[in-house]
């Protein structure tokens, strides 16, 4: 980061708006720019006089009218190209204060890496660049402007710019300790063989060979052959430091309370034998900021690739799943594994979670993020003579029957409802003083889901409330909260916003006297009630 005080009441800075925030125009902002240039020379094809082109080389300043660097790039001349080339860092400033807004690096004109460091939009030849926060780290996209509409460029053009250190937690000792006390991250003893076995079914195990993508990048679909998205959008990282092996490796979310789970799947280098017996292999690794870690994995093996609507229930059930075992640990790769006989076809390895919220397994972490995200690397399928070759921590979710919609059949509270009954949603629980939902509501939730997919014509209003401590303006804020953390579950699980009427009335309507504790406990509720059927 760059420190530089000094008034900027004359910055000939031009912004467009008309996107999410003001766009710096570094076209207009620059008024002087200064470096070397090489000197070629060439004889003119019309007059066959000698003349010379001018090649930028070396490093280059970019100033504002104020005579402040805003941008720093580095070239050099190919001579067999005969042009200048983008080759080493490349630095833009803030005009608007001078901190470092984007690092690029180039090698012989080919962009290698970029990492952002602060949220901003700019603007420059027709490009629109936009950083933005996604939870602690920044990611960056392009757009083509055309006639002042950014549009996505595409997805190769959207990098993940800086991520979480998957290491940085091995300098914590509390957190260490906390994890020693966790015992052994094996899961079980490995296996005979790994992803470089010869027999190995599955593509790309390592995530070795991705010819377009030079560094990671944020929303992945196609640029790893052999693997394809399955629903938006995990993402590919390529860090040698915190791969198991070689550089490459991916990561994706099993469960959040503000964004979409993800799923990926890989296309088999040959259809699976009937009634053969294979061992699916992988390793797993929680996310530093994940503050959840969950049972929430399992792999399906099928015919065909699988396009998954996270928006609607699960329409089809794991070929295997996680039964028990919670994947803990953010510092060491866990290796699971399970037995698998083919029904004879399969030739695709879908992976991810398979299992509704009110089914998890959660158990609180460290960590600032509501989710689990989970790295993997390192995958295998491979045929085997007996299964006791292969130790298993999964449960076979498998049966004859064609998948069906996985809904809860027990006993729920939504039932026989008419318009104007109100429920107060007991089980819903929230972080001290904070509208993060607790694991232990998904399972109310769920059911609510469940009743809304069942009756889609209902309209219903939740609403949240608190006790009398604390102040009105604080109170009413926070019910508001509360009651819109319920609705973006629903409305991440599919039920459309219009169906779902929020409000928070604070301490207005209590419930219970709130001279005892046990009163206050009362009054902080959520309440769900029908408007129209």
């Amino acid at each position: 980061m760059r420190i530089v005080s000094i008034l900027l009441m004359c910055l000939n800075l031009i912004v467009i708006t008309g996107y999410s925030q003001d766009t710096i125009n570094f076209k207009s902002a620059i008024s002087k720019k200064e470096g070397d240039y090489f000197k070629q020379k060439y004889k003119s094809p019309t007059t066959n006089s000698k003349k010379f082109r001018y090649h930028k080389t070396g490093r280059w300043l970019f100033y504002d009218s104020l005579g402040n660097v805003i941008k720093e790039v580095n070239y050099s001349y190919n001579k067999k190209l005969k042009q200048s080339q983008k080759n080493g860092i490349e630095v833009y400033y803030n005009p608007n204060g001078l901190d470092t807004i984007l690092i690029r690096q180039y090698r012989k004109g080919r962009l290698q890496n970029q990492l952002g460091f602060q949220s901003a939009i700019f603007k420059e030849r027709g490009n629109i660049t936009h950083i933005y926060k996604d939870f602690n780290s920044y990611a960056i996209t392009q757009y083509i402007d055309k006639t002042g509409v950014a549009t996505r460029k595409d997805f190769t053009m959207m990098w993940k710019s800086s991520y979480e250190d998957p290491n940085g937690l091995m300098d914590d000792s509390l957190y260490m300790a906390f994890e020693d006390s966790l015992g052994d991250a094996s899961l079980m003893e490995p296996a005979s063989f790994d992803t470089k076995s010869r027999y190995n079914y599955v593509s790309n195990p390592e995530f070795e060979y991705h010819p377009d993508a030079t560094f990671s990048i944020v929303s992945f679909k196609e640029q790893i052959p052999g693997w394809r998205i399955a629903s938006e959008s995990p993402d590919l990282f390529i860090s040698p430091e915190h791969a198991r092996s070689g550089s490459g490796f991916v990561g994706f979310r099993v469960f959040s309370m503000k964004k979409h789970i993800e799923y990926l799947q890989n296309q088999l280098k040959a259809p699976l034998k009937k009634d053969s017996v294979y061992c699916f292999s992988a390793y797993i690794k929680l996310s530093p900021g994940s503050r959840f870690a969950t049972n929430a994995f399992g792999f399906l093996l099928t015919e065909n690739p699988q396009n998954i609507n996270t928006d609607e229930l699960l329409t089809v059930k794991a070929s295997k799943s996680l039964e028990s075992q919670v994947l803990l640990f953010k510092t060491r790769w866990m290796k699971i594994q399970c037995t698998y006989k083919a029904k004879g076809g399969e030739t695709w390895l879908v992976l991810g979670s398979f299992q509704n919220h009110k089914n998890l397994s959660l158990k609180g972490l460290p960590g600032p993020i509501q989710e689990c995200y989970y790295y993997l690397d390192d995958v295998s399928l491979v045929p085997i003579e007996e299964e006791s070759e292969c130790n298993c921590n999964f449960s076979d979710q498998r049966d004859t029957q064609q998948p069906e919609m996985i809904i809860d059949q027990e006993e729920s509270i939504f039932t026989e409802l008419s318009v104007g009954d109100k429920l107060i949603l007991e089980d819903i629980n929230f972080e001290n003083d904070k509208d993060a939902l607790l694991p232990e509501s998904f399972s109310i939730l769920n059911d609510l889901l469940v009743y809304l997919q069942k009756n889609n014509e209902v309209v219903v209003e939740i609403s949240g409330h608190t006790s009398g401590i604390g102040g009105l303006e604080h109170n009413m804020d926070l019910s508001r909260r509360r009651a819109e953390s319920v609705k973006t579950f629903l409305t991440l699980n599919g039920i459309p916003e219009e169906r779902i009427e929020t409000e928070g009335y604070g301490p207005k309507f209590p419930i219970a006297s709130d001279d005892s504790e046990a009163g206050q406990l009362k009054n902080r509720r959520v309440e769900f009630k029908v408007v129209a059927m």
